[in-house]
Formats: structure tokens, C-alpha cells, sequence
């Protein structure tokens, strides 16, 4: 069977965009037109930040179930209109970009010798053509690149390799050449670092508490309206107030650079906590505080909201209290396009706390998924491993995609049954055999 898929990426004329609006509801869309050898047609439509899988298997947004030299998750598209970028996931027979290969093994490769060599992402261009087993992709890029646009503020991959003062030059400039100013504060030292920026212990100008300002750089392009959009959405989390999650205090952006005032928790984040010990926390001293974070996501979930990063360095402790920090900070710069390729990307991280459905749905995230990456979190700390056996011979998207976790009592054998059996639980590959949301794991885990 001969498959054809044509991805088209199409950024309308801006006299064309009061029609756009009406007819798509969005200045750039990604449509995805497949049509087999008896000349049936699928569309996917993708308008913001997404993935496509394409395999044979039923999670895969285009399955090929009878293609034999199809892989079980063959390549992983990520979208960021009007980028695209291509994955390929360590298959059998690799994919061919314009007739070379780009992944794959060798003829006579066992899949360990074959997953040695790395298969970076392939930023995609107009006209390419792809071909995987059967079927043929052809690849259009329509960019009118007549729309209101800020540009990306962030050109490094890793800042982890930034010294402090490099890292705050990056940001901010240097006194004769001013970047970025943030007005009513001044900034004393870094606290900590992620992907897209850094978080900087501040005093405001006016009031006593110190403050924690998290400076958020864009890796990518994006239209205007959606960067109105995604403060908007920052402005209705802001009012989510619990004790248990770390409050947003102001917040405010300059191009492509956006800030993020929020109560500073002096105790540090779980993770570092745990480094600190030697990479682990004891049950006695862990579930305290498990317990509290866990009461304010079941709050948030509650009300609707979704955190989507949850992982250690995300809880804080502030005078022994912990409380879920960055709330819908992550899902908001991605749905915006801010982030640029955070799974195909050349500063792509491991997503060692993401759960599976997260890669193969990767807008619809619900709170299923925040209870699969917090008992990650549990078990990571409590073990010093993360819940997956990653393997540096295997591609770890397709470690995610394929193996379930390893049982948290093979890890920790002196864990108490009924707290290894929740977490065992709230980790189950189906989203259907876990906790709904943080509140029935709330419950659970208290008992």
C-alpha cells in the first residue's frame, strides 16, 4: 500500500487574515493531507505547538499497522509553525530525507550497535521529501511571513553551560549595552537555571520580602496574537491561590524576553534538597512534604488547571512548606511557540518525568498525566533513579513510548507495600489504571 503525505505549512497573506480568522481561527496552520493507494484522504490540521508519530501503533497519529518496514514509533514530527522538525526514533529500516538515510541500522546492526550512533532532529524545508517503508511524504512550506511577529531572544542551546555572569549578560546586557531592564527590583544572585532561562533572587524597591524573578528568553519566533494569548492565560493562574502553591506576584515581558515575579522559597527545591544528601530523601522526611505539594495540585486539578511539568525541581520548600512552583509556566510558553522544539530540538532534554500520552498528545495533557510525573518525582527522590531503565543504546522517546517503569520496589526493596503499590499505580503506562488527578492520589497515599 502506497501512502501519500503532504505537509503543508501555510501562513496567510495579512489581507487575507480576516478571512483566516473566520475560516481557521489562527495566522499559521500546519496541514498534514494523506492520501492512500485507493485515494482515501485523512487531514491533520496542527495550528500551535504539537507532535505527529507516525508507526504502527495505535497511539501513533498516523499508524501504518500492515507496513512491515514500518517501526513500531518510527519518527516523531515536532511543529512549531512555521518550523517543523523530524526524529527519528532508532527504527528498523531508518527514514530517507531526500533519498539519504537519517537513522536507522546498518544492514547486519544488532539494535544495540544501531542505537550507538545518534539521530539528531532535521529541521525540515520546503520541498523535502521523505520516505518510510511504503510510504512517500512530500513537504510544503507556504511562509507569507506577512504577520506581526516577536523574535526569538535566545540563540543558545545550553545554558547549563553558561557561567553566572555569562548567563546575565545573555539576559540583561552589559551597563553599556542594556538588554533587558526590570523595573521596582534589583537583582542580587541566580538561583537556579532551566531550559529557556534562569531564576534571580531580587528585593523589590518597595516592600521587605525578597522575591524570586524568573526570566523567560523565547527560543523561537511567534506571532503576536499569540504571545497576547499566552499572557493571558498567566493572568488567570495568577489567581490561583493556595498555601501549597507558590504564588505569582507581577509579571510583564520586552520582546521576546518575559519575567515572572513569585514569592521566594527559601528552603529550595526538593531536588536540591536531595543533592545536598546524596541524591536521595528519606520516606520520613519526604512524605510530609509529598503530601502537602500533592494537596496543592489537587487543588488546582480541582479548578480545572494543569500543571504539565511537574518534577523535582518544580517543589519548593519554603519554612517547611512545600509548594508546586512554575503552575501552566511550561504548557503556556509551548502552546505559545516560545519554546521552540522542546522534544526534537538541539537543547531537547531528556523528558525523564513526562509521561507517555504527553509525547503522543502532546496538546491535550490533563491531570492524569501530572499525577504520572509527581510520584516520578516520588520515586526519583526516594530512589536517586528515574522510573524508566534508560539505556544510552536506545533513543529515549523510544524507551518512553515502549517500556513500562520499573517497579519502585525493585528499586527501593525496604519500601513499605502499600506506598510502593500507589506509586506503582499512579506510574501505570495507561492513563485508565492511574489516579485521575491528584486528589484520589492524595487520598491513597495519606492512607
Amino acid at each position: 500500500m502506497q501512502v501519500l503525505l503532504a505537509l503543508t505549512i501555510v501562513l496567510l497573506s495579512r489581507s487575507s487574515q480576516q478571512q483566516a480568522f473566520s475560516l481557521f481561527d489562527s495566522m499559521s496552520e500546519i496541514h498534514l493531507h494523506v492520501t492512500d493507494s485507493a485515494g482515501t484522504t485523512q487531514t491533520f490540521t496542527l495550528t500551535e505547538h504539537d507532535t505527529f508519530l507516525l508507526g504502527r501503533m495505535s497511539d501513533c497519529h498516523l499508524c501504518l499497522p500492515t507496513d512491515n518496514q514500518v517501526s513500531r514509533h518510527h519518527f516523531l514530527l515536532e511543529v512549531c509553525p512555521p518550523n517543523a522538525a523530524l526524529r527519528d526514533l532508532g527504527s528498523l529500516n531508518g527514514t530517507h530525507l531526500n533519498g539519504k538515510k537519517c537513522g536507522g541500522r546498518e544492514k547486519g546492526e544488532t539494535p544495540e550497535q544501531g542505537a550507538l550512533r545518534q539521530y539528531p532532529s532535521i529541521e525540515l524545508k520546503n520541498g523535502d521529501s521523505i520516505t518510510v517503508g511504503k510510504s512517500k511524504i512530500q513537504v510544503n512550506i507556504i511562509d507569507a511571513n506577512d504577520f506581526d511577529h516577536v523574535p526569538a531572544a535566545l540563540a543558545v542551546d545550553d545554558l547549563s553551560r553558561l557561567s553566572p555572569e555569562a548567563m546575565r549578560q545573555l539576559i540583561f546586557g552589559r551597563p553599556e549595552k542594556l538588554l533587558f531592564m526590570l523595573p521596582g527590583y534589583r537583582i542580587q544572585r541566580e538561583l537556579g537555571r532551566g531550559g529557556c532561562g534562569a531564576v534571580y533572587l531580587a528585593a523589590p524597591d518597595h516592600g521587605r520580602d525578597l522575591v524570586a524573578v524568573k526570566l523567560m528568553l523565547s527560543r523561537a519566533q511567534a506571532e503576536t496574537r499569540a504571545i497576547e494569548q499566552f499572557k493571558r492565560e498567566m493572568d488567570i493562574i495568577a489567581g490561583l491561590q493556595h498555601p501549597n502553591i507558590v504564588r505569582f506576584l507581577d509579571s510583564g515581558s520586552d520582546q521576546g524576553t518575559f519575567f515572572f515575579v513569585m514569592e521566594y522559597c527559601d528552603g529550595g527545591s526538593l531536588a536540591d534538597i536531595a543533592k545536598k544528601q546524596g541524591g536521595t530523601l528519606s520516606i520520613k522526611e519526604l512524605m510530609p512534604w509529598a503530601m502537602q505539594a500533592l494537596g496543592g495540585l489537587a487543588a488546582a486539578h480541582a479548578k480545572g488547571f494543569v500543571h504539565r511539568d511537574i518534577k523535582p525541581h518544580n517543589i519548593l520548600v519554603h519554612r517547611n512548606q512545600a509548594k508546586i512552583s512554575d503552575f501552566g509556566l511550561a504548557k503556556n510558553f509551548q502552546k505559545a511557540g516560545l519554546s521552540g522544539m522542546s522534544l526534537t530540538g538541539n537543547y531537547a532534554g531528556t523528558p525523564v518525568f513526562m509521561p507517555p500520552e504527553q509525547i503522543t498528545n502532546f496538546k491535550y495533557v490533563k491531570p492524569v498525566s501530572d499525577v504520572w510525573s509527581f510520584a516520578a518525582s516520588l520515586y526519583q527522590l526516594l530512589t536517586g533513579k528515574f522510573p524508566y531503565r534508560f539505556d544510552p543504546k536506545r533513543d529515549p522517546i523510544d524507551i518512553i513510548l515502549n517500556e513500562s517503569p520499573v517497579p519502585i520496589k525493585e528499586r527501593l526493596p525496604r519500601l513499605e507495600e502499600n506506598l510502593a503499590a500507589v506509586i506503582d499505580k499512579a506510574l501505570s503506562r495507561n492513563p485508565k489504571d492511574r489516579y485521575p488527578d491528584a486528589g484520589k492520589f492524595l487520598t491513597d497515599i495519606s492512607n
